[in-house]
């Protein structure tokens, strides 16, 4: 591939996927202001205590095969056609089995509402398990363009029946329609327009050769997923589902942002990425331009979210402002949590699917340290939340670690990468902070924090001459990025 095609390609994906984001991201963030003063936050703890079961579900039936296919050059149909009736077969296993075990899950919370609910929800991974194979064939393509405009329609239409049924009080049945009618309509676009059906049966030599890659991430993304989910039932269980709830949307608008700013980049950085993995040398090039625009967006981002954290909570309404503390700690392990990514993508790449597994693993025991302090001090939940965020960054530096030597990637190469946009980030937040001496109304003080940071810190690095800074701009207006 010639970098000039490589070149368009990131650009053209980048520019796709981050308008993909900003779209959904965007109408979810009003949808969501809109359905926090029509909806109780107990009801948003109901729906909080299914997600570790509906996590597990989704990564059980896609079975790491998303990745296997985006990494392997010379796919087939046949490898295409086992991943595509494999994925059905376990989405169905798994929709029967906690079909019949949602009594359970509502008999330990002592909900009985849990019983309908959970059948109807979990039918959002049943359908979603008959367009794994479409989707990566789109991510591995590169075709952002579709995948934006299937993702937008899903989630408008969505969002807007489910604030339709929120004003007729439909409560936590409306959070959970959201979930399914968007499943059921992204499936139904990527059969129609995606260009893909199954031809030919189950091949065993496909699975073998896929699995061999899988295995191993898909065991590393169940413990993960189990340790993302379990602070909700955790704290939903044990202290109340009210405060579930404020975990729950605080997690909720954590990662409405994590995906805007790490997930536009991560999903056209592995494909790139993979693309050239046999060239370590160039590896490393384009692996430290995603560092970089990774660290362009993550830290601005995030410390801007913990400034304007607890003005944010003023505009949903009064019963969400203790959700503030836990969504400016979220925020704080998302920094970590959206750099390690990248540490991720060279792991896969590289077939070291072990050492993902591994990590994942010192993950889990960070974070049941992190659960069982709490408790055994007797500290409240905040304490515990602080903890998992803690786990984050610790990972990081372990993943680092073992992923620069990987590719040559020194320390010293990582800190002139990241440090400069850490130290503008961090003092354009400090300066936005002083503003709360000046302003004392909430909902102006979040606005003029917002337009103040983000134009000190865009003219901060459009003065000191930035590159990414300028290649944005080039391709904004049209014109050649020089090389």
């Amino acid at each position: 591939m010639k970098e000039k095609s490589l070149k368009d390609k990131t650009v053209s994906g980048l520019s796709w996927s981050v308008l993909d984001k900003l779209f959904q991201n965007g109408f979810v963030f009003v949808a969501g202001i809109l359905l926090a003063r029509l909806i109780d936050k107990e009801n948003y703890g109901l729906i909080g205590v299914l997600a570790i079961f509906t996590g597990l579900a989704n990564i059980l039936h896609e079975s790491g095969f998303t990745s296997a296919i985006i990494r392997k050059k010379n796919i087939t149909q046949a490898d295409y056609t086992t991943v595509f009736y494999l994925n059905i077969s376990i989405g169905i296993v798994l929709y029967l089995l906690l079909f019949f075990l949602a009594p359970l899950i509502s008999n330990y919370y002592e909900k009985p509402v849990l019983t309908p609910l959970s059948r109807f929800l979990f039918l959002s991974f049943l359908f979603n398990s008959f367009a794994v194979v479409q989707n990566a064939r789109l991510i591995k393509e590169i075709n952002y363009k579709l995948i934006t405009k299937i993702n937008s329609f899903s989630v408008f239409v969505s969002y807007s029946i489910t604030l339709i049924l929120a004003y007729y009080n439909f409560g936590v049945w409306a959070l959970a329609a959201q979930v399914v009618i968007w499943t059921f309509l992204k499936v139904t676009c990527l059969w129609i327009f995606s260009r893909w059906k199954p031809s030919g049966s189950f091949n065993k030599e496909s699975f073998r050769e896929l699995f061999a890659f899988s295995s191993k991430l898909v065991l590393g993304s169940i413990i993960n997923s189990v340790m993302v989910n379990i602070p909700q039932n955790i704290i939903g269980k044990y202290y109340t589902l009210g405060i579930g709830g404020l975990y729950n949307l605080a997690y909720r608008n954590y990662n409405s942002a994590n995906d805007v700013l790490t997930g536009s980049v991560y999903s056209v950085s592995y494909p790139i990425l993979s693309s050239i993995h046999d060239d370590d040398h160039r590896l490393k090039y384009i692996f430290r331009k995603f560092i970089r625009i990774k660290a362009f967006i993550i830290f601005p981002m995030f410390m801007g979210i913990i400034l304007v954290a607890e003005s944010f909570m003023h505009v949903l309404g009064e019963q969400w402002l203790s959700a503030a503390p836990i969504l400016q700690l979220l925020c704080l392990g998302g920094i970590f949590s959206g750099l390690e990514t990248a540490n991720a993508d060279i792991q896969r790449i590289k077939g070291k699917s072990g050492i993902i597994l591994t990590l994942t693993i010192m993950h889990a025991i960070l974070i049941f340290s992190a659960i069982c302090i709490p408790f055994v001090l007797e500290l409240g939940y905040l304490y515990y939340i602080a903890g998992i965020s803690s786990s984050y960054i610790i990972r990081y530096i372990v993943s680092s670690i073992i992923s620069n030597k990987l590719i040559g990637y020194r320390i010293i190469e990582l800190a002139k990468d990241l440090l400069p946009y850490f130290s503008i980030s961090f003092i354009c937040i400090t300066c936005g902070y002083l503003l709360r001496f000046v302003i004392s109304e909430p909902v102006i003080l979040m606005i003029c924090q917002i337009f103040f940071v983000a134009t000190l810190y865009i003219g901060t690095l459009y003065f000191s001459k930035a590159k990414i800074l300028r290649e944005a701009i080039e391709y904004i207006t049209n014109k050649r990025v020089k090389k």
